[in-house]
């Protein structure tokens, strides 16, 4: 299409410079390059040139009225050339003398040189003796004869006729190139012709239709002669210039040229009001013709290029029609080969198509197209609720004793049009099981580790309870020994069974169920649990809480510290110091756990969360610690930041978010 229309504008181009070119020689007798390349001015060398030279003499007819004459009663020189070689020269600022005589003398001293200028018809025959300068005017060859005479009316009618014809006028040198069965009968100008013609001695006579058209006039004969319809020629009457001044020709053609401008012809004509016949070519006609013309080149041009820019739209168009349904056809083939259940959907949860899991699933309730999603899943999320919340990402849902987890995707198309969201639903059931199971299996890998601590603790309450018991038999009914050791076994049940307690609740399997939950005492009692282990290890922690609670789900992130400070204790096995930290940032909680053990690379760090990714011994981790950790604190809706350097020890943030009027300061 591209290549179409580069051709249509270039044929555009080409057809405006025909039109300028066209323009410009009607105007000026030029075409455009010569125009516009070329140097219209009289320059210093062109006034030297006419200085040195001294007057130019025209020479010509005396007795071709109006074009040029000698006036019998002023026996001045005059006529239409005359006043346009007067304004010749004043344009050209040199004298221009005029000597008249008959038309044969004027062609006879034009080519020996005596005089310099003669205007003519250019022809080969007169090319071979002169030069000629740009057309000054436009006039016809035309044939004279009389009214009765019905016999001629064109050029070929002469043949075997008697013609008058002026001596050296180019009607002849026509007329031999038509027929050469003539008989011509010269004279030394246009009158002497007419008298002829007048008095019978001739059948027709030739020459300038200005000039037999003015004798016409001044012998009031247009009603007993006619002059043919047809004309002989119409050509352009130049100034004859000696073959050896080609200088003076160039600096001619700049007058003409500076004259053309003016539109001196026509102003001349006006002068010469008696006139029937112009001189000047009728450049009206000439123009309007070439802006008809090319107006409607144009115009067919233009609904060429609208005609194919249709054609190369509908095209297109069909072109981007097949390709987006083929488009579509692909992509619900690709949508029918997930194994998830896909829908699409717009902003107030109305079907706009779905995949072939989907149409399985909820067959019966997708009879007509369009219909709500709450139509066909009326347990929806809150979220979803009568329109799709922009900022939903994720859901869960339980259908027929399943879970299934909604992912939302927005569709964005252009402006203007409706925005849709495409809701992925997947069967995660499955997947929920093995991550329990997972879960439960690292706490019970956690429990092994804490086992010893745990021994260690409940042996201790279990001793004091042994001794107080030996003492209470042998206290002989002694009160105050009774309470006192009845005292001591109380609190040593408490402990161990505090204890218990601590390592049922870590074991039990998570219900991810929120509630309120003192973070400074679950602290506390993570820290607790794993004393013995780091007591073992020879590492101390710090504490530094304060009273804050929060709306969470206690067992997750029981979970995420006790893997977080085990963690520590294996940075640090040669012992050292751990610092866990609580506090309140804006609307989040954070909690701090620094250890200064052997820290990580910054390789290392970027695959800390990676299943499986452990850089302990075979046998000694399963590599899921912080897996689970950023799977638990995603369910959390929460944020973890690791910082490390290697030598120096690990910083872990773990960010937690504040509902308003959740969290406060005792």
């Amino acid at each position: 299409m591209k290549k179409r229309i580069t051709i249509l504008m270039a044929m555009m181009l080409l057809l405006g410079t025909f039109m300028v070119n066209h323009y410009i020689k009607i105007t000026y007798h030029m075409n455009i390059i010569e125009y516009f390349a070329g140097n219209h001015q009289l320059t210093q060398a062109d006034r030297e040139y006419l200085e040195n030279h001294g007057p130019i003499i025209y020479g010509s007819g005396n007795n071709s009225p109006p074009l040029y004459f000698v006036d019998s009663e002023t026996e001045q020189y005059k006529g239409i050339v005359i006043d346009y070689l007067q304004a010749l020269s004043i344009e050209l600022e040199t004298e221009i003398l005029y000597q008249p005589m008959t038309w044969a003398q004027a062609l006879q001293k034009l080519e020996t040189g005596e005089t310099h200028l003669c205007d003519m018809y250019p022809s080969e025959e007169r090319a071979k003796k002169y030069l000629f300068s740009d057309p000054i005017y436009f006039q016809r060859g035309v044939i004279l004869v009389s009214g009765e005479n019905k016999d001629i009316n064109r050029a070929k009618d002469l043949a075997g006729r008697r013609v008058g014809v002026q001596k050296g006028d180019y009607a002849h040198e026509f007329l031999e190139s038509q027929s050469d069965d003539i008989h011509y009968v010269f004279s030394e100008h246009y009158e002497e012709s007419l008298r002829r013609l007048l008095e019978g001695q001739v059948d027709a006579i030739v020459g300038d239709e200005p000039v037999i058209s003015y004798l016409m006039e001044e012998y009031r004969i247009k009603e007993a002669y006619r002059i043919v319809d047809e004309p002989m020629y119409e050509l352009p009457s130049v100034l004859g210039i000696p073959k050896d001044k080609p200088e003076l020709k160039r600096i001619i053609n700049k007058g003409i040229f500076s004259l053309n401008q003016t539109d001196t012809v026509s102003k001349i004509q006006q002068k010469w009001f008696g006139i029937s016949t112009p001189i000047g070519r009728d450049d009206q006609v000439h123009r309007m013709g070439l802006f008809l013309l090319t107006g409607g080149a144009l115009g067919f041009m233009i609904l060429g290029t609208v005609v194919i820019w249709n054609l190369e739209l509908n095209r297109a168009v069909h072109q981007r029609t097949k390709a987006l349904q083929l488009s579509e056809k692909n992509l619900q083939t690709i949508m029918d080969g997930l194994r998830y259940m896909v829908v699409v959907v717009n902003k107030q949860l109305h079907i706009v198509t779905a995949n072939q899991q989907f149409h399985q699933y909820f067959g019966n309730r997708l009879k007509d197209q369009g219909v709500n999603l709450k139509e066909v899943i009326p347990d929806l999320p809150s979220s979803m609720n009568g329109e799709l919340a922009p900022d939903l990402q994720t859901a869960e849902i339980l259908l027929k004793g399943r879970d299934y987890q909604i992912n939302a995707c927005p569709i964005k198309y252009g402006p203007h049009m409706e925005e849709a969201t495409v809701l992925i639903m997947e069967d995660i059931t499955d997947r929920k099981i093995h991550e329990a199971q997972l879960l439960q299996d690292h706490k019970m890998a956690a429990i092994g580790q804490l086992a010893a601590g745990v021994a260690h603790e409940i042996r201790n309450p279990l001793g004091l309870i042994r001794n107080y018991t030996f003492i209470m038999q042998r206290s002989k009914g002694e009160k105050a020994i009774l309470e006192e050791a009845l005292h001591r076994i109380n609190d040593s049940v408490e402990k161990a069974s505090k204890v218990i307690d601590n390592l049922l609740n870590f074991y039990r399997l998570t219900d991810e169920a929120t509630h309120s939950v003192n973070l400074k005492e679950m602290i506390e009692d993570v820290v607790e649990l794993n004393g013995k282990l780091m007591e073992n290890h020879h590492i101390s922690c710090q504490l530094i809480l304060k009273e804050i609670e929060i709306e969470t789900c206690e067992e997750s992130l029981k979970h995420i510290l006790i893997n977080l400070l085990n963690n520590a204790i294996d940075a640090m096995p040669e012992g050292g110091k751990i610092t866990i930290a609580l506090k309140e940032k804006k609307d989040k909680v954070q909690i701090r756990v620094i250890d200064k053990g052997y820290g990580m690379s910054e390789e290392t760090q970027e695959k800390i969360f990676n299943p499986f990714f452990t850089t302990k011994r075979r046998g000694q981790g399963t590599g899921l610690g912080c897996y689970i950790v950023y799977n638990e604190l995603v369910k959390l809706k929460g944020e973890i930041e690791v910082t490390s350097k290697e030598k120096v020890g690990t910083t872990v943030v773990i960010s937690l978010t504040k509902a308003e009027g959740d969290s406060y300061e005792k």
